[in-house]
């Protein structure tokens, strides 16, 4: 195996161009070119097929894309933190979270950890449960947190760091709701915004409500959990919302909390690691401080 080929390889597929992967390569477009077609007599099928403004991946070549890609972005992460002196006070954290653990949890966490360390550096990539759960397994972060309900294999930790309430809110338009406390059943006379189906709060809420015999469908569906209070401030519904993304909103006067009779369970937030892949002092630095302050 020449693992300078995958090395072209991943510069083509990347720029889906061989001038430009010869630029970044320091190389020559042939050598490129010849390395291409090494590569494809080695593995006996095409990769790439020429277009007017370059190349495009075969099925094949997309295939073997996806995983090059996760090994060079492992490498590119193992030579940042060589470059370093790796130690608790240098290096980089690359952390995966969702949204609703960033704010109902991490920034505060973030905020205190770089005062303490302000020579590391943090890497924040923001995606769904599987998604950031993914992203763990591949080994493209070293830390991810994620919220309930989820599903995460057996060999990795998983550590409860925080609970937390997903709260009703609502745009003023609906002020006439202020200190009122809904029955669930009322739900249905009022829009209703909330995440697309597939996400894990709206597949959360929707538990709820068939376990209490209530149906509810949502007027607007957001892809994104911090889509949902500027849609409520501009009230287009009411919607569930966590409990520390609406402090602020609240405080501003923007949107208010409804009580219900009935409340949505507390949920949590965890921390996962994999201990199949290595952590760095400064990482390691990181979990325990979170490990520490869970509540």
């Amino acid at each position: 195996m020449n693992y300078e080929y995958y090395k072209i390889f991943y510069y083509v597929g990347k720029h889906k161009n061989i001038t430009r992967a010869a630029v970044e390569l320091y190389s020559s477009q042939p050598a490129v070119t010849r390395a291409i077609q090494n590569l494809e007599t080695e593995l006996g099928c095409r990769l790439f097929v020429r277009t007017k403004n370059g190349v495009e991946f075969t099925h094949e070549g997309q295939t073997l894309f996806d995983y090059v890609r996760i090994a060079h972005m492992q490498i590119m992460k193992g030579e940042n933190e060589i470059n370093h002196a790796i130690s608790a006070e240098s290096g980089t954290i690359y952390i995966g979270t969702t949204v609703t653990a960033l704010h109902n949890f991490l920034f505060d966490i973030l905020d205190d950890f770089h005062l303490k360390h302000p020579n590391v550096k943090l890497k924040i990539n923001t995606a769904s449960n599987n998604g950031t759960i993914e992203r763990l397994k591949n080994g493209i972060v070293d830390v991810a947190f994620v919220s309930t309900p989820f599903h995460a294999s057996k060999n990795l930790s998983t550590v409860k760091v925080r609970s937390f309430n997903d709260i009703l809110i609502a745009g003023n338009s609906f002020s006439k709701l202020k200190d009122k406390t809904l029955e669930l059943s009322e739900l249905k006379n009022y829009p209703f915004v909330c995440l697309r189906h597939s996400m894990q709060l709206r597949q959360f809420i929707d538990e709820f409500f068939t376990e209490n015999d209530l149906a509810v469908t949502p007027d607007i569906e957001a892809d994104s959990a911090d889509l949902l209070i500027p849609m409520i401030a501009h009230n287009f519904g009411l919607g569930f919302v966590p409990q520390g993304m609406a402090e602020r909103a609240i405080a501003r006067g923007e949107v208010f909390r409804i009580p219900l009779e009935k409340e949505l369970p507390e949920r949590a937030i965890c921390m996962i690691t994999d201990p199949h892949h290595p952590q760095t002092n400064a990482s390691r630095e990181f979990t325990g401080t979170i490990k520490s302050r869970r509540g």
